[in-house]
Parts: C-alpha cells; structure tokens; sequence
C-alpha cells in the first residue's frame, strides 16, 4: 500500500520536504487531501504560543535592505556619534590613543625680600622643574610697578631679556602680551631671573617680608 502524505512526513520529514509536502504546498489530490492532518499536528508548536527559540534563528530575507541613501545616514550618523564620544573622553583623557603624554604645568623660582628698612637689594633666583616643560608664559606677582626691575630671564641658559631693564610688573597676573618663545628646560637645566628690588613698599606690603615669585608656563611631560 502506498503510504500517505502524513507517514511519508513521518517516517522521513527531509523526503517529504523534497517531494513539496510542507505547509502551504499543494503538490498534487493524494498530498494535498492528507496534508491538513499533518499540518494540525506539526505546525500548532510553532505558532504564537510557542516558546522562545523554538524557531531557531530570524531569517534575514524578512529586513530589507537599505537603500544607498538609507546607509550612508546610518554611515555617517555612527561616525558622528564616535566623533561626539571621542571628544568628550579626551576631556578627562587628552593624551588618550598619543604616545606622548602632555599636560599644562607651572613652576616657579622665588627669592623673599625685606620690605621697608630694609631698601634696595638684588634679586637673584633660579630653580629646574621636575619634568621637562617648555615655558610659554611668565607671570609675577608684582604689586606695583616699578617695584622690582629684572635684567634678565633665563631659561636653560638661553637669556630672553635681549637688553634693557624689563619691569616685573608687565608680567603681573592681569597683564597682556606675556607670551614668550622660550627653550625647552628639562630636569637638568635651570630658568632663572635676576634684578633689583628697589627698595618701594606699596601699601598694604609697607614692612615685613615679601616673597616674590615667578611662574613659567607652558606644555610638560605628565608626572602620572
């Protein structure tokens, strides 16, 4: 006896997916009249009750594909978010992806002076930083003009005072034009200054000690 189109499914499902007896087909009277038991028996597992993955993985055939358009906005949309990301990290990690690690330090040479009775005196101060900096900025803290005159700036033995008398207050904290190109100084090399304080007291510096500084700013290797 010939079997049936729900045996045939039965005893060998990949012969009867070869000879078209699958859901939906209509391969000819004796396939289609037994189908519809074969259909109530298999097909109802995996249907909308039926449970996660029963399925096995989504055909793709189902997405469309994008048109060029469709993919270049996408294209450009997740550089632009990668941009967004990126700029925002190097805000608390500006050497992130260079091999060179740079940050915006200070350092300072002093020399304390005796205010008052103590009149006019020389300045002479130097020191090396920790790291190696290449100083672009010089600030005082000067209370006044005329209050200490500097003949000289130097900056690993390369003098940037190239003559005359410079007023330490051109360099004070709200002055302008204060950039210099001055030479890269390592640990190993010193900046230094040198001067006189003459000897004027601004209120409210009348009497006692003052000490007065100067700053060197620039790019620096990173201690960290």
């Amino acid at each position: 006896m010939k079997p049936t189109n729900k045996q045939l499914a039965l005893r060998d499902p990949a012969l009867a997916a070869l000879v078209g007896a699958l859901p939906g087909d209509n391969f000819g009277v004796e396939f289609g009249d037994d189908f519809d038991d074969y259909g109530t028996e298999f097909a109802d597992p995996y249907g909308a009750d039926a449970p996660a993955g029963a399925m096995g993985p989504v055909s793709t055939a189902a997405i469309p594909a994008p048109t060029p358009q469709q993919a270049m906005a996408l294209w450009r949309s997740h550089h632009a978010n990668m941009q967004r990301s990126q700029r925002r990290g190097l805000l608390l990690e500006p050497n992130k992806g260079s091999s060179v690690k740079i940050e915006r330090y200070v350092f300072s040479v002093s020399q304390v002076l005796t205010l008052g009775s103590g009149g006019a005196g020389a300045v002479i101060a130097s020191n090396n930083p920790d790291v190696t900096i290449r100083p672009q900025r010089v600030s005082t803290n000067a209370p006044t003009p005329s209050f200490v005159l500097l003949d000289n700036i130097k900056v690993a033995n390369v003098s940037v005072v190239v003559g005359g008398l410079v007023d330490a207050f051109d360099f004070n904290a709200n002055g302008v034009g204060q950039t210099l190109d001055m030479p890269t100084l390592t640990p190993s090399n010193r900046a230094s200054v040198s001067g006189e304080y003459t000897g004027l007291a601004p209120s409210p510096f009348s009497t006692g000690s003052f000490t007065f500084i100067v700053s060197f700013k620039g790019p620096a290797t990173i201690t960290a």
